[in-house]
């Protein structure tokens, strides 16, 4: 029956081109930001060759998505929304090549989501679990029909309330959940798939990020980062108890105290401070892949629905972001927060080039923006005003925001000389006329 199942649905896609003859998705939701990555064999059924493949997401989640990626073969693949209808986004993929009649071309669809666990309840009191709620669709939602599909879901831990147990199978095994497998799916087929479990996982968000990167020519880019934090997980009920905490084994599960970055090897005069002054609790690791790990540790810990805010900074060899050739430099700084697993709701970067740079070319991903804005500031020994690159950017999430900035911009090295030369000049003036006055009066 499976295969008469197969035939009918192979038959059934014959007008839309495509049938999707095996999906597997893989759902992690086991921190605050849920990450699926889903591989499909698509089959071209129709009888002519094709390098357009079309898939959808729901609206509702679109503006949820923090990372969304489509692969094949491990190269990237160039996507665009294409139509909004009936509540859904319906986006085209452009293949390298063309897939012959009846070939078949595996691809890889990466989506990471912000905002898609729901605290239930919505309030803890202190030493209680948290627990979320995570929706989703049991199938794999496409405009083709899928001949087989399994799903697997990765959770935060073994405790798990309540699943969606239809359609039938459905597996528990620890913290991990298996849907399907299932057969012969028709194309936009929903069905609602729910998790209830125990989610104890930070759930940072950075209402504001503002990056400010200054590069000197003689020799530093200094990077600091400001940051305003807020836990959006289940809040705190009742008060909160400093004796409580400090208790072993009363601690507050669903709280966080630290920040996980992964700074430039060469990083230097690492500094972490808030409105009070300078937070001397963070830790620096060894080097590992040209990174080193720094725990900043706050002051207080964090509960639901409370705030804070703090700034970090350092220094970096200026050789190790910047290439020159001749008068064209290229700087290349990583573009998002380097904050593990934070969802950055609204992110501003400036970039602070030297005096009398033109308006340079913006790279984001090696993919050039022109939506960037360019103004002049004024600082020591300066006359026109330093260049200042100002980017910004909307629901983020690290580490899948992992991209190059990359800054094309104009600056001959004989133009460092002109700031040694208004020095020199300015204590010649000001000696010649203490030598010229000094004469007069005596």
């Amino acid at each position: 029956m499976r295969g008469v199942g197969l035939i009918l649905c192979c038959l059934a896609t014959a007008a839309s081109g495509w049938l999707n003859s095996n999906v597997e998705r893989r759902i992690d939701a086991s921190n605050a930001i849920v990450r699926t990555i889903t591989t499909i064999t698509a089959l071209n059924n129709d009888d002519a060759a094709s390098d357009e493949y079309e898939f959808v997401i729901p609206e509702s989640n679109v503006s949820s998505i923090a990372k969304l990626n489509v692969k094949a073969d491990k190269t990237d693949l160039k996507f665009k929304e294409t139509s909004r209808k009936d509540g859904y986004v319906y986006y085209t993929t452009y293949l390298k090549t063309k897939v012959p009649s009846k070939g078949q071309v595996v691809l890889k669809i990466r989506r990471s989501m912000v905002g898609a666990l729901r605290p239930l309840p919505p309030v803890v009191k202190q030493g209680e679990n948290q627990f979320v709620d995570y929706l989703d669709n049991a199938y794999f939602l496409s405009p083709y029909p899928t001949a087989k599909q399994i799903t697997t879901c990765k959770l935060a831990s073994s405790t798990v309330e309540s699943f969606s147990k239809v359609p039938p199978p459905v597996v528990n095994k620890g913290d991990t959940i298996t849907f399907g497998e299932y057969r012969d799916i028709p194309a936009m087929k929903e069905v609602p798939l729910r998790v209830h479990y125990m989610n104890n996982k930070p759930f940072m968000k950075a209402t504001t990020l503002k990056r400010v990167i200054e590069v000197s020519m003689w020799g530093n880019l200094a990077v600091e980062e400001w940051y305003s934090i807020e836990n959006h997980g289940a809040k705190l009920k009742g008060t909160f108890s400093r004796l409580d905490y400090q208790r072993p084994g009363r601690s507050a599960p669903s709280s966080f105290t630290s920040l996980h970055a992964h700074l430039p090897a060469q990083a230097s005069d690492i500094y972490f401070r808030d409105d009070i002054g300078n937070i001397s609790t963070s830790r620096i690791g060894p080097v590992e892949k040209e990174t080193k790990e720094v725990v900043f540790t706050q002051r207080f810990p964090l509960f639901g629905g409370w705030k804070t805010r703090f700034y970090f900074g350092y220094n970096l060899p200026l050789e190790k972001v910047l290439s020159q050739n001749g008068a064209m430099n290229k700087l290349v700084v990583p573009y998002a927060s380097p904050v593990k697993d934070l969802w950055v709701e609204d992110m501003t970067v400036e970039v602070i080039l030297p005096e009398g740079v033109p308006v340079p070319e913006v790279f984001v991903g090696g993919s050039p923006i022109t939506d960037f804005t360019v103004e002049y500031r004024s600082t020591y020994l300066d006359f026109s005003g330093r260049t200042v690159v100002i980017i910004k950017d909307t629901t983020l999430a690290s580490p899948e925001r992992s991209e190059e900035l990359e800054i094309l911009f104009k600056f001959a090295t004989k133009d460092l000389l002109w700031e040694p030369i208004y020095l020199v000049v300015a204590f010649m003036t000001l000696f010649t006329s203490i030598i010229f006055f000094s004469r007069i009066i005596g």
